[in-house]
């Protein structure tokens, strides 16, 4: 059932690209994503978006669940991380599931229609998120894996006072003998 030990902050990262794929598959008026970058048309499934998503923040859930076992987590950083990309995320699909519908020919008239200029203002601002989002994945993964690093080393070297603590107690070396 639902505690406090399977009820986290950072499920709701994963939870996010699902829930909305599900509820856009009933109320997006469209049913893929359409983006243009770098001269090239791509289209995407809402399921394969998602997907995407899933896949950029594997690694930061990961030093999440690390963090949070090992009760070495900062509350505001992972906070920080998690709100930022739920928005993000909820920004990029939204701009996706509601941009007007185009015809990619549009490009190539003389005078551009306000329905294509619309869509490339939005399309660029969601390619700007998707950036965004990808930086804000990256910065935490390498603020967690130096975090991971230095508390390996910190620990690393505990155990190395302990141990040359242990052999200078002539105490326990004279036990230690028997």
């Amino acid at each position: 059932m639902l505690n406090t030990d399977n009820v986290r902050g950072e499920h709701i990262l994963w939870l996010t690209p699902m829930i909305y794929t599900w509820l856009a598959s009933f109320t997006a008026p469209v049913q893929m994503v359409l983006f243009f970058f770098d001269n090239t048309y791509y289209v995407l499934s809402f399921l394969t978006s998602a997907i995407v998503f899933i896949v950029l923040i594997g690694v930061p859930y990961m030093l999440h669940k690390h963090f949070r076992e090992n009760e070495t987590r900062s509350i505001i950083i992972s906070w920080m991380h998690i709100l930022s990309s739920v928005f993000l995320m909820l920004g990029i699909l939204m701009i996706y599931t509601y941009t007007p519908p185009i015809n990619r020919e549009w490009r190539y008239y003389p005078i551009m229609s306000p329905n294509f200029e619309r869509w490339r203002t939005m399309n660029d601002m969601a390619i700007i998120l998707f950036q965004l989002f990808v930086g804000v994945q990256i910065l935490f993964s390498v603020y967690g894996l130096t975090k991971l690093y230095y508390q390996r080393k910190d620990e690393q070297k505990r155990l190395q006072d302990l141990e040359y603590a242990y052999e200078m107690n002539p105490m326990v070396n004279q036990i230690s003998k028997y």
